[in-house]
């Protein structure tokens, strides 16, 4: 072969390189609408956003703020996104973390519009010994201050690494999933209801505690309350294998609650590991992903409510790698009756966001909508999505973005993004 021939295979080889190697393109377009500083705006955005009534966006981050937790970084803050005319938006820092500090699980509001969550510490931050529910309450002047309603920093590791959800019922009653909490079945997560004697004064009540097998142990932070006010969620761990579960508690009058375990995951083909709580259709079925099982990498999975009271667990799509891995957030379904999620995974191994579309006969389609690609556009999406009245997404990712760096990398940076459909 001559010399000209070569160089002309040579290019052409190298043109199918760039085809078959170039990152996909997508049809969704992602924004990244706030790059967080580190301080004092915070840094580590772990457990997604939520929207108030006017449609400002609310978050905490993990680390970051004034504050001082262990000498290296901030104890965190709770913010605010505030969108603009122009379509850019405008933090808020509301308030700084100190004790309690170093928030990662998701925030709820109550009917005054105040924030409520979990923190790694309340009481000695710098030894992170427990951890606690805080309030983040607005005063008439505008001012934000954080309250520890419940410390368990000298209890059994309840909310250890800040590791408890929150959520409210229809009547305003406020409930605690612990993963961790020291019983007398082992260190296997409880489940609790706050309640208040006076204004100020909160105290904790255990509801139930899992026992690890068979009834699970681990409950995720993620949990829904359905309109008779029974809880539901998965236990990461625990059950028959040791595969996790899906469960419903229901109280029986006074104080007096029941535990029953809808599924038992096996940790093989039908998953293992669900460590993103459930949410519900129109027709009362459940929905969920597991972090691993199916083809290895973690599945979407359905448990459909049959009449006879039994449910019955089908696997919607099994993650291979290649797509997206290792989901553990929630789902969020979308006006068209599409869900929504992210996961770990993806072409750059920093997240992905993907989407389930119904295909008829049961089946559905998998699409990986969006890879992050771990630098200015994020990376590690864990928190979940959330939409807009227009059917946009939002979310966070715990690193990346403009301010990526810090004496104490990774634990600063950090976005905020928008994902339009």
């Amino acid at each position: 072969m001559t010399r000209p021939r070569i160089a002309l295979a040579f290019l052409l080889a190298l043109c199918a390189c760039a085809l078959l190697c170039a990152p996909r393109a997508y049809s969704q377009t992602l924004n990244v609408i706030y790059n967080f500083q580190n301080s004092p705006d915070g840094a580590n955005p772990q457990a997604g956003v939520i929207f108030d009534a006017q449609g400002n966006l609310y978050g905490t981050t993990q680390h970051g703020g004034a504050l001082e937790c262990d000498g290296l970084h901030g104890c965190g803050i709770v913010f605010q996104l505030t969108p603009n005319s122009d379509g850019r938006w405008t933090e808020n820092p509301l308030a700084q973390f100190g004790s309690p500090g170093s928030p990662i699980a998701p925030v709820v509001f109550d009917r005054l519009g105040n924030l409520y969550g979990s923190a790694a510490c309340t009481f000695d931050c710098f030894g992170s010994a427990g951890g606690g529910i805080y309030q983040a309450a607005h005063g008439s002047n505008g001012a934000w201050t954080i309250n520890t309603l419940v410390d368990f920093s000298f209890a059994n590791n309840e909310c250890e690494d800040g590791n408890c959800g929150v959520a409210f019922d229809s009547a305003g009653r406020l409930y605690a999933t612990s993963y961790e909490y020291q019983g007398q079945f082992g260190n296997t997560g409880a489940v609790f209801y706050i309640g208040r004697r006076s204004i100020t004064g909160w105290y904790p009540i255990n509801i139930y505690t899992f026992r690890g097998a068979p009834d699970g142990a681990g409950p995720a932070n993620w949990f829904s309350i359905d309109a008779n006010d029974n809880i539901y969620g998965t236990t990461v761990h625990g059950g028959p294998v040791n595969g996790g579960t899906v469960f419903m508690l229901q109280n029986v009058g006074g104080a007096q609650w029941r535990e029953t375990q809808l599924y038992a995951f096996q940790g093989g083909s039908d998953g293992g590991g669900p460590s993103g709580g459930v949410i519900f259709d129109s027709a009362g079925n459940l929905y969920g992903t597991t972090e691993f099982g199916g083809l290895g990498e973690g599945t979407v999975f359905k448990l459909t409510h049959n009449s006879d009271g039994t449910w019955t667990e089908s696997v919607l799509y099994s993650f291979h790698g290649t797509d997206a891995a290792n989901p553990a957030g929630p789902l969020v379904f979308d006006a068209a009756g599409n869900l929504w999620g992210v996961a770990g995974g993806g072409e750059f191994d920093h997240g992905a966001i993907f989407k389930l579309t119904p295909s008829g006969g049961g089946n559905w389609t998998e699409s990986l909508v969006y890879s992050f690609g771990g630098a200015l556009d994020g990376g590690q999406p864990s928190g979940g999505l959330v939409l807009d009245s227009a059917g946009n997404l939002y979310g966070t990712a715990a690193y990346g973005g403009y301010y990526p760096t810090c004496s104490d990398s990774p634990n600063c940076g950090g976005v905020v993004y928008e994902l339009t459909p």
